[in-house]
């Protein structure tokens, strides 16, 4: 019976080189979610940027 049994198993961690995969995606996510946000967008725009490029100048 107690073959049985049930018991519980650790989920297997990521290798290294899956990690690695899995960085590197996030790491190009994040950089053309940027590149969208320079084509006339100002959502997630720095605040010092944004008052720099759009203040009026007297």
């Amino acid at each position: 019976m107690m073959a049985d049994m049930p018991h519980w198993v650790p989920p297997q961690k990521p290798d290294m080189m899956q990690q690695i995969r899995e960085m590197e995606e996030r790491e190009k996510q994040r950089n053309s979610h940027r590149q969208t946000d320079n084509t006339n967008t100002t959502k997630g725009m720095n605040p010092m940027e944004f008052f720099t490029k759009y203040a009026v100048k007297d």
